[in-house]
């Protein structure tokens, strides 16, 4: 596995986590509200993620996405295609400043700082890493990943010991939580289509950076995968510490808090990151999306998150109760589109496996100035980019990019 998989795996799992996870108020929430069963409902999540986390990246880079509009255009009907692609948008708005409101309540529970102050270094950041290049972006947004993993297996590790749970006890206090919506099921399934929809638009886009579908889906279930693990240690920490998070704001930072007060610090910083990572994925992708230069893109960036970071003083946990559940819906919806498209498409899929696997080969020996590049491979290389579903030149660009980074990863290997 090279480093740019390993970078967009990371990615991924970064932006999934922001919205869904980081702070620990969702699973409260939407599972823990149900008592131990909820627990339960986490274990289902955390499959839907290995499985449903695969097919998306696989179709981001089997339509070569720069948007989530690539692979919408191409697996479902014009009139779907809009109302999803509208659905995307405000979901990006409205998740953004639920995002830049959840950095000012992180920062105001460890520090004491005003609201308003957190979601103003939240959105100047998001402006700041959003002009750089996409591999940078990707990059940034996966460096909290290794940290909250590590952070969360201390907390974890550190609840279970020292718990000598009554589970009747916590059952009864879970059952006291307001929950988001009425039932288990009804919450989990809406629970993971709100995972999905924060960070589908970024996904599309992290899938479109590698032109092998085969890697990609693999990189996705892998990211899924650590995403599944972190939902179920958190559930499982703050079930066994309800009594003492259950009126938190970021339940996984009292937790830390409670083994040390440093870590609480370094645990609130990572959380602030994990925010930053979905609220810059959402931002990114909205403009993006709107953005026919990179000249537009960068003024209509910081024209959205302006926006969002004044809509954020709306406030992060009401926002949260209110917006979570109708962005659930949207979310369970585009979901069965695309695993509906992704059936439909597997055939298609795996012959343009085949055909991509076959332009990396060729193109490497046009770029690697130790192989030999002949006519006919030449003419060979023109001929699978044509019978390619992405336009000739689009796809040829593509893989030239990459192979051209791979040869560079290798090279500074060697001279290491």
């Amino acid at each position: 596995m090279n480093k740019k998989t390993l970078s967009i795996i990371f990615a991924y799992v970064g932006v999934l986590t922001g919205a869904g996870l980081a702070s620990g108020q969702e699973l409260m929430q939407y599972f823990l509200s149900f008592g131990l069963p909820g627990l339960y409902g986490i274990a289902a999540v955390g499959v839907l993620h290995i499985v449903v986390g695969g097919i998306v990246l696989q179709l981001g880079s089997h339509f070569v996405a720069e948007s989530h509009i690539d692979v919408l255009d191409e697996v479902t009907s014009t009139a779907v295609t809009k109302f999803m692609d509208y659905a995307l948008i405000v979901n990006c708005f409205l998740m953004g400043f639920v995002m830049i409101a959840g950095a000012g309540s992180n920062l105001e529970q460890q520090f004491g700082l005003a609201p308003w102050m957190g979601s103003l270094l939240c959105t100047a950041l998001i402006v700041v890493v959003g002009m750089l290049d996409f591999d940078k972006v990707a990059k940034i947004i996966g460096a909290f990943t290794p940290l909250v993993l590590i952070f969360t297996l201390i907390g974890a590790v550190y609840t279970m010991v020292k718990a000598s749970p009554d589970v009747a006890l916590l059952d009864a206090l879970g059952k006291s939580l307001p929950p988001a919506l009425p039932n288990l099921p009804l919450s989990t399934i809406n629970y993971f289509g709100l995972c999905m929809i924060s960070g589908i638009s970024m996904a599309f886009v992290l899938g479109g950076s590698k032109t092998d579908p085969a890697e990609a889906r693999i990189g996705g279930m892998i990211g899924g995968a650590l995403v599944a693990i972190l939902t179920g240690l958190v559930g499982v920490t703050l079930f066994l510490a309800l009594e003492i998070v259950k009126d938190a704001d970021i339940p996984m930072q009292t937790v830390l808090d409670s083994v040390h007060p440093a870590m609480g610090l370094a645990m609130s910083i990572i959380i602030f990151g994990m925010i930053f990572n979905t609220g810059m994925s959402l931002f990114y992708s909205a403009a993006r999306r709107f953005s026919a230069t990179e000249g537009t893109f960068k003024r209509n960036l910081i024209l959205f998150t302006l926006a969002g970071f004044g809509l954020s003083f709306l406030g992060f946990k009401k926002l949260m109760a209110i917006l979570y559940p109708i962005l659930g819906y949207l979310g369970l919806i585009l979901i069965l589109i695309l695993i509906g498209a992704w059936i439909r498409e597997r055939s298609e899929i795996k012959s343009e496996i085949k055909k991509r696997k076959k332009l990396s080969r060729l193109t490497r020996k046009k770029l690697d100035d130790d192989l030999e590049f002949t006519k006919k491979d030449k003419e060979k290389l023109e001929k699978l980019a044509e019978a390619s579903i992405i336009d000739d030149k689009k796809i040829k660009e593509a893989v030239e990019e990459e192979v051209a980074e791979e040869l560079e990863e290798e090279n500074d290997e060697q001279t290491d």
